[in-house]
């Protein structure tokens, strides 16, 4: 029978296997879409990104280096429901496959609202918004910066409502690109600019546009900026209906420029009409006040006190004498009755009665002392015998006292041994004497009895 020939198998090493099969994948799988909710997000460095990619049955992993996710304008994070872009790889030093992901979409909303949502949502939490830390806008202010394009159709409106309201002003203008996503850096600039020359309120402010055409306003670097700044800072971005976070983050937000122009400068028609409104309601308020005044005057002026001073004066003065004619009466009669009673005391009192009181208080104190004398002496007599008794008894339970007739007391490592099961054959213990110790050796443990012998 003709013995078959069997070829031999090819034979990769992994290398080899996992640089095949990153090829295929990277060709089979070049440029596909994926979408899915993160997890397990991590962020190596501010710089490349590492994150699951998960649905309701499986997950992959997914790497965004720095060159891609740089681009992001939202904040990649757990939970979010994205598109990814990418291509399939293999990581060979692992075997694990992967997407390697060169963009990333928001599903649900547009990237630039998320990211404008996520920012206003982080600016709050750091008190950005809080009215309390907000600075209030000058009366007026002798120096109005503007930060804006001067190219615009913005400047001329502000220029047309400062006019129309007010002859004198000083306008300090800084031009600054107000369109797109570059457009932060020029602006944070312009109000340092601004700040540094001396304006007294700072308005920033640009026309209407789409989301994309605002996103300058809508950066973290200008929201630090405005906060940052000592100045008062007005945010006049887009029309009414238009918010960004630099309208949130400012002092106060102008719903369009024009009402920004109109809020750092009085309107002097309205301003000299308030003035004469005012003025009038004064003069009445005072003529008021002055005529019930001269009403409360000329009733007083009617009292009998103010026509007749004298009168009230002279019944008064009748009725101070009547009070002291009374006073001194009552004065000599007290004295009178006080030296009555003096007398009638003295003539009860005399000297004999006075020394027979003294002589018998003087006998009955010498009685007391003797008695007193005596019971101290019987006192202190029985106290010393109970004492001495006490010191006796004392004597005869002293540790000494026992000592003194041939007892000992044995210690085991500084503790009184009581029992023999407490000291072993062969250990050290220390026999306290009347008038020492010694130290001996336990050779042998017999029930009632220990034998020591005294080293």
């Amino acid at each position: 029978m003709e013995e078959l020939k069997l070829s031999s198998p090819q034979v990769y090493s992994v290398s080899e296997l996992n640089s095949h099969i990153k090829k295929t994948l990277e060709s089979s799988f070049k440029d596909i879409w994926v979408e899915g909710e993160v997890s397990n997000f991590y962020f190596h460095n501010n710089q490349h990104m590492y994150f699951d990619l998960k649905d309701e049955y499986s997950k992959i992993k997914v790497v965004m280096f720095y060159q891609q996710n740089r681009n992001l304008l939202f904040e990649m994070a757990d939970g979010l429901h994205l598109l990814i872009r990418g291509y399939v790889s293999l990581y060979e030093k692992r075997g694990e496959y992967q997407i390697i992901a060169v963009d990333a979409k928001p599903v649900g909303k547009g990237s630039l609202i998320l990211a404008f949502e996520q920012l206003k949502e982080k600016l709050q939490a750091k008190g950005y918004f809080d009215p309390e830390r907000k600075k209030p806008i000058p009366v007026l202010p002798k120096k109005i910066g503007l930060a804006t394009s001067t190219g615009g159709a913005v400047i001329r409106d502000i220029i047309s409502v400062l006019s129309r309201r007010s002859r004198k002003y000083h306008l300090v203008v800084r031009n600054v690109n107000v369109q797109g996503r570059d457009s932060a850096e020029d602006v944070c600039r312009a109000i340092d600019d601004l700040s540094s020359y001396g304006a007294d309120v700072i308005i920033i402010a640009r026309g209407g546009g789409s989301l994309e055409d605002l996103w300058g306003f809508n950066t973290e670097i200008l929201a630090d900026k405005i906060v940052a700044c000592p100045v008062p800072i007005i945010s006049a971005i887009g029309h009414e209906t238009d918010f960004t976070i630099s309208d949130f983050v400012a002092d106060v937000r102008a719903a369009t420029p024009s009402v920004a122009a109109e809020m750092v400068t009085l309107d002097k028609a309205k301003a000299i009409a308030d003035i004469n409104n005012l003025k009038v309601k004064l003069y009445g308020a005072a003529a008021a006040k002055l005529k019930y005044y001269y009403r409360e005057l000329d009733f007083l002026l009617d009292r009998k006190i103010f026509k007749q001073p004298l009168s009230l004066l002279a019944g008064r003065q009748q009725l101070l004498d009547d009070y002291n004619l009374k006073l001194a009466d009552s004065g000599r009669k007290m004295v009178a009755a006080r030296h009555q009673k003096l007398l009638k005391l003295a003539g009860r009192l005399s000297y004999r009665d006075m020394a027979n009181k003294v002589g018998n208080q003087i006998l009955a104190l010498d009685n007391y002392r003797s008695r007193l004398s005596s019971s101290m002496s019987k006192i202190w007599e029985n106290k010393k015998n109970r004492v001495q008794l006490v010191v006796k008894s004392l004597h005869h339970h002293s540790p000494a006292y026992i000592l003194g007739k041939g007892f000992g007391i044995i210690y085991e490592q500084d503790r009184i041994v009581h029992s023999i099961n407490q000291v072993q054959v062969g250990q050290t213990i220390k026999v306290i004497m009347q008038d020492g110790y010694l130290w001996s050796k336990v050779l042998e443990k017999i029930k009632d009895k220990v034998r020591l012998k005294y080293e």
